[in-house]
């Protein structure tokens, strides 16, 4: 292909191209990641291991240093994004917030948080990319996050409506099973989430030790009866996003919480409804993934909430490890 366009850059549809005419030639080949064509795994939407060869010849041909066959071209210069015009915020929507700061969530409010919720929604996405607010700084503006765990459900829903249930539904009767199988040994939910980021490591390959660190990112563990506000107050700073605390027993905790910033929100009765719950905090605070994570993450991303088809190879590849009993 790089001998066909004479540089080391080809376009995305050279690239596509090239992965699609890969899968035709060796069928056995193609990607069986739910809702792909079958190339993606080679080239899609930037990633796959064309791109990653293709990265790897790029670096080999800098060392090489200017004189060298291979740079014969220069990257080209993305474009700038256009930025959309902000719609202009009536005076119902600003009462609805202020609403939101003041009356609590009983039963004769629930409803109307819940209608105010929706009616808010594109206000606040537009001042999420205006303002960067911190996480506590979202809080402040729909403290109701805290307290009504159903509105995070319901913000993700608004977010990628048709997606909010799907890991639920799919986790305890299909991926549960198919990582039990490939482990060889009977696994509750903690053990397989810990499975799977072993499986999945965003960091260098090394012993049990660094997977061990990494999953301190998802979820912590303290004694039942633990001060849950000191616990968040007083966390560690590298733990900047959002985390699971579990309480009770190592094997079988019996509460969770999820830490953000300084305080917690409720998360749930199992892991498994932490783990939902995490997710989709990080992307209703608009945070970014610890980095140890964000492979583990791209399989509930692509996999299991199915919100991308941005699915790294890695992840694709496991995928077609859990589904190979299915040929």
């Amino acid at each position: 292909m790089t001998d066909k366009v004479g540089h080391l850059y080809p376009r995305s549809k050279e690239k596509e191209s090239l992965a699609k005419a890969l899968v035709a030639e060796f069928p056995h080949l193609k990607d069986r990641t739910p809702g792909c064509q079958g190339h993606e795994l080679y080239y899609s939407n930037g990633n796959g291991l064309i791109e990653y060869r293709l990265k790897t010849v790029r670096a080999t041909a800098k060392r090489m240093g200017p004189t060298s066959p291979l740079n014969t071209a220069k990257k080209p210069v993305a474009k700038k994004a256009k930025i959309n015009k902000v719609e202009e915020v009536t005076p119902e929507v600003l009462e609805q917030m202020e609403w939101f700061k003041y009356f609590p969530p009983t039963r004769e409010n629930t409803t109307q948080i819940k209608n105010c919720l929706r009616s808010t929604f594109t206000y606040r996405k537009n001042q999420m990319k205006m303002n960067c607010p911190s996480i506590t700084g979202i809080l402040e503006m729909v403290p109701r996050f805290r307290d009504m765990y159903e509105l995070i459900n319901l913000e993700f829903e608004l977010m990628y409506p048709g997606c909010g249930s799907k890991m639920l539904i799919k986790w305890k009767p299909y991926y549960h099973p198919k990582f039990v199988q490939m482990h060889k040994s009977k696994l509750n939910d903690l053990d397989v989430f810990r499975y799977l980021l072993e499986k999945l490591p965003s960091i260098s390959r090394g012993g049990k030790s660094k997977v061990y660190d990494a999953f301190h990112y998802i979820v912590q563990h303290k004694p039942a009866g633990t001060d849950v506000d000191s616990f968040a107050s007083g966390k560690d700073q590298i733990y900047a996003q959002p985390f699971i605390l579990a309480l009770g027993d190592v094997k079988k905790p019996t509460e969770f919480f999820i830490i953000v910033d300084a305080t917690s929100i409720p998360g749930g009765n199992t892991i498994v409804q932490a783990i939902d719950r995490l997710f989709k905090i990080h992307y209703i605070f608009n945070v970014q993934f610890a980095s140890p994570l964000v492979t583990f993450f791209n399989f509930f991303e692509g996999l299991l909430y199915e919100i991308t088809t941005n699915i790294k190879p890695t992840v694709r590849e496991l995928y077609s490890h859990l589904i190979r009993d299915e040929e």
